[in-house]
């Protein structure tokens, strides 16, 4: 039988008819039917509003006031359209058997009329025209009970009534100041003294022993729900359940509740939320953040059964089972990582000699016992970047800064102003309850801006000082003292590390956004040994087990390994600059190491998930100069076996740098890069750079590093690379075909030579579309294609065999056959998508999209044009980017969107000339078609018109543009 709410209950001294529904706001938000059923409030908006009114049940409230309240800012129409949406919701949850019109006129009545006998019940909400109001005791409110109660002098009925703060999880403006007004009068009421000559009442029954030995804390608990429920259905079945989790996640605060729930439980205080199959009969706290040893823990857990210490451990554990034979327990003990070793075997001891004792230990590290049971406590869920107010005030992580913040300054509050930078300092902290709660009391200082600045600039550099900003101020409890700070907080996780395992933790912190352990097996080797996987992988485990690192699955699928970004600065204040220089450094070599390892045929996934870490030690073997500097004309060793390293990073990638782009800063590392190492290992990095700084829309950077690279005196084995990009990307920039055409027989003869089969391959396709550009032979174009794919199936590597589908599709799509070319397009989308070649993927796309629209079939050609769209945005790839516009237009002109199909193709017409330059000779017929459509839709000076605005859009605003005429897949 469901319980009746302790909070609802009415006054005696004012007898009433038994009301309909219980609501209850304080401390929780819960609705009760006549039975005492729960029911659930299906919207914020029904939520907020039904509050309001039960708030003050005596009163109309205009229509005009709830609008303000509920959607503060919005139009009256608009307002009052929601407004009629949300009686409809109330009122189909309040009366649902009796439909009402929600805007009965004011005069009729027809609100009030009394329930005849056998007919429906009687009205719950009333409402006119002009304002909305509860009938009579329709609705029991415990804040209308609170303040009736209060005005009665009832204090003590006040103080029972009272069981948390208004509408927890609840932000609006309305809400706050009301939260605020009945949490000072609870205060006050709790804080006032009898009169001296007052009878004094019941002496208080003493606590319980389940009670008696359980902290209790005065900060709500916030965020905690689903890891609360899993736990407590852990501790019931399972005999040992370590709750693990970094410093500060807040283990201990939610082994205390739980273990309270479980002694609530058990005399009978609890309702059905948690498991029934165990009935604690003693449920007991032990603190051990100060015991360092064995005989110190059994001291302490003795003294809290409150039993007297014994001679020698053996006697202590002896005792322990002593007093707890017969009895269910269960033993909360807190902070046992620094007595594993030492007192894991006691523990085993004590649940093999006492059948019925349960152990709940807060621990960073794993025990290692059989049957132990392993609950992992993560981070705060954090905000999205750009959540609206709504969305951020539901939030955890951001619900417990403004509880602490509050704390610290009344008058804070969340609003439009303030959310967004509330939600990227939460952020900047990770989740962490405790780093998130020591920020907040610096709000008694500090102003939000000025706080969140201080973080953000300590978190981007290393050696940051974010840690010392969060201190707890005042006197600390003993057994509190690791936890007044973060800093101390990880100090003590770093203490219990071995040197290998602070090693291997330092390399990690080295990672950006973590590493795999492919990547990881170069970081702890040592001397001259080989990588080992498996030395990785058993490091990496046991800092996972010890709290200080995480695992992960990035958008690859790729398992990866992580550092706490607060232990990441820990590790960065223990080393120093100094220190830090040599981590950055021996990243680096490992990261070279692996490029190696990866090789020419490295997998795009896997180079993908380790790009972040690809470009730290690009930066790291070539950092920049300082801006003004002069260029430094004789490097000395060491900078110019950085650089060197550098660039044979990049060369060991070479082929998945063909489908993945670099950005504009490592471009400028790798520019500094061949500044600084010897001639004869320029030539190749030239050419990547000639090549990635055309792709990003960099032309004169581009013919310029084209220009160095045949001027570099190159290995022969490089050489057919290079002359190969140089052709490539001189034939995009619109150089004469004659000497370009030499460049790539050139490449051909020398790849030929080698004996490189991928090279080959590579400059045959050059060639080929040279060759298309001055003959415009179709036909032979289509025999070159075949022929390149067959030489791509034979010689792979498998990314090149899309691309080589991929060519032989357009070849087909010249000569108009466009069923066969859509066969090999499905087919080399399929490919490109199972080997991660996002940028093929895209413009593969977009030519479907294009040869769907040669057969009529506009509304998925527009389909494939939006995905293309989205996902070259996403990846920045500007020149595939720019194809998908160019062809969008033709289609929106067939789709009868000739305004929006201008637009586009003016812009993409401008953006490819300040972009790239020229189009080449088969894109013009395109544009020529596409403006025959517009105009024969609307005009030529229309078109004019709306092809010249269309060039002066900025990117953005394009964009838009298209993907506003373009319906989702």
């Amino acid at each position: 039988m469901s319980q009746r709410s302790p909070t609802l209950a009415t006054s005696d001294a004012i007898p009433a008819p038994p009301a309909r529904w219980r609501l209850r706001l304080l401390g929780a938000v819960e609705l009760l039917d006549h039975q005492q059923h729960p029911q659930r409030l299906p919207t914020r908006a029904a939520t907020l509003l039904l509050a309001r009114l039960a708030m003050a049940p005596q009163r109309q409230h205009p229509r005009e006031e709830l609008v303000e309240l509920l959607w503060p800012g919005v139009d009256n129409e608009t307002g009052r359209n929601r407004l009629r949406q949300a009686l409809s919701v109330l009122r189909s949850l309040l009366e649902p058997n009796q439909p009402l019109p929600v805007d009965a006129p004011a005069s009729t009545g027809a609100a009030t009329r009394p329930a005849t006998a056998g007919g429906p019940p009687p009205a719950v909400l009333h409402a006119d025209r002009r304002a909305v109001w509860l009938a009579n005791h329709a609705v029991a409110c415990d804040v209308a009970a609170f303040e009736q109660a209060q005005a009665q002098g009832r204090s003590d009925e006040c103080l029972r009534l009272y069981q948390g703060e208004l509408l927890p999880g609840h932000f609006d403006e309305w809400v706050l100041e009301q939260r605020a007004h009945l949490a000072a009068r609870a205060e006050a009421l709790a804080l006032r003294q009898p009169p001296a000559n007052a009878t004094p009442g019941p002496t208080p029954a003493p606590p319980s022993p389940s009670e008696a030995r359980l902290p209790r804390y005065l900060t709500r608990l916030i965020g905690f729900e689903a890891a609360g429920a899993a736990l407590a259905a852990a501790v019931a079945p399972q005999r040992l359940v370590v709750l693990r989790g970094p410093g500060g996640a807040g283990k201990t605060r939610l082994a205390v509740e739980v273990a309270r729930a479980l002694a609530e439980r058990a005399q009978g205080q609890m309702g059905q939320a948690l498991p029934t199959a165990v009935a604690f009969d003693l449920v007991a706290f032990v603190p051990l953040a100060s015991c360092s040893n064995r005989q110190q823990m059994l001291d302490t857990v003795l003294h809290t059964l409150q039993q007297a210490s014994a001679a020698d451990a053996n006697a202590a554990t002896q005792q322990v089972v002593r007093s707890l034979a017969g009895r269910r327990v269960l033993l909360v003990l807190d902070n046992f990582e620094q007595l594993v070793e030492a007192g894991r075997q006691d523990l085993a001891r004590w649940l093999s000699d006492l059948p019925d004792l349960h152990l709940l230990v807060t621990s960073r590290r794993v025990l290692g016992l059989d049957g132990e049971t392993e609950q992992v406590l993560p981070a705060l869920p954090l905000p999205q970047p750009g959540a609206s107010l709504a969305e951020d005030a539901m939030n955890p992580a951001l619900a417990l800064f403004v509880d602490r913040a509050r704390a610290a300054r009344a008058d804070f509050q969340l609003g439009p102003n303030n959310h967004a930078q509330v939600a990227e300092l939460v952020r900047a902290l990770h989740g962490l309850p405790l780093a998130i709660e020591l920020a907040a009391a610096r709000l008694r200082s500090l102003g939000l801006n000025d706080l969140l600045s201080m973080l953000l600039a300590s978190t981007a550099h290393p050696c940051g000082q974010a840690l010392t900003l969060l201190v707890r101020s005042g006197n600390r409890a003993p057994d509190d003292a690791r936890h007044a700070s973060m800093l101390q907080v990880l100090q003590w996780s770093w203490q219990q590390l071995s040197g290998a395992e602070q090693t291997f933790l330092a390399g990690l912190a080295a990672c950006e956004g973590g590493a795999a352990l492919a990547l990881l097996s170069h970081l702890c080797m040592t001397g001259a040994a080989d990588p080992s996987l498996a030395q990785a992988a058993l490091l990496a485990d046991a800092l996972v087990a010890a709290s200080v690192a995480y695992t992960s699955t990035d958008a690859q699928g790729n398992h990866r390994f992580a550092v706490f970004e607060p232990m990441r600065e820990l590790v960065f204040m223990q080393l120093g600059a100094p220190g830090v220089a040599i981590l950055r450094a021996r990243h680096s070599q490992a990261v070279a190491a692996w490029a190696v390892e990866q090789g020419e045929r490295a997998a795009l996934p896997a180079v993908r998930s380790e790009w972040a870490n690809l470009l730290r030690a690009l930066a790291t073997g070539a950092p920049l100069a300082p801006p003004g500097a002069e260029p430094v004309a004789d490097a000395n060793a060491e900078t110019q076996a950085n650089a060197e390293q550098a660039i044979n990073t990049a060369l060991s990638l070479r082929q998945a740098l063909e489908d993945l782009l670099l950005p504009p800063s490592a471009l400028d590392h790798l520019r500094a890069a061949a500044n600084a190492a010897p001639a004869h290992r320029t030539g190749w990095v030239q050419a990547l750079l000639a090549v990635h700084s055309f792709e990003g829309g960099q032309r004169q950077a581009a013919a310029q590093h084209a220009a160095a690279a045949l001027a570099a005196p190159t290995p022969a084995p490089e050489q057919a690379h290079v002359l190969r990009c140089v052709a490539r990307v001189r034939m995009r920039l619109g150089d004469e075909l004659a000497p370009v055409l030499a460049l790539a027989d050139q490449a051909i003869a020398l790849a030929r030579q080698h004996g490189q089969m991928v090279e080959l391959c590579s400059a045959l396709t050059t060639h080929g579309v040279l060759l298309l550009r001055r003959d415009h032979d179709r036909q032979a174009d289509l025999q070159r294609a075949q022929q390149l794919l067959a030489l791509w199936r034979q010689h792979g590597p498998p990314e090149r065999v899309a691309a080589g589908l991929l060519g032989v599709a357009l070849s087909l799509g010249f000569l108009h056959r466009v069923p066969e070319q859509l066969v090999l397009l499905d087919e080399a989308r399929a490919l490109a998508t199972q080997r991660g070649q996002q940028r093929l993927l895209a413009f593969t796309t977009s030519v479907t999209g294009y040869a769907l629209a040669d057969l009529r079939r506009y509304a998925e050609s527009a389909v494939c044009y939006r995905q293309c769209l989205q996902m070259t945005w996403d990846s920045a790839s500007w020149r595939e980017w720019f194809y998908a516009l160019w062809n969008l237009p033709r289609t929106l002109a067939h789709l009868r969107q000739p305004e929006p199909a201008a637009q586009l193709m003016g812009f993409a017409q401008a953006f490819y000339a300040q972009r790239f330059g020229q189009l080449g000779a088969e894109d013009l017929p395109e544009a020529r078609r596409t403006r025959r459509l517009v105009v024969a839709q609307m005009g030529a000076e229309r078109t004019a018109q709306l092809w010249n605005q269309g060039a002066q859009l900025p990117m953005a605003d394009a964009m838009r543009l298209a993907l506003n005429q373009v319906p989702p897949a």
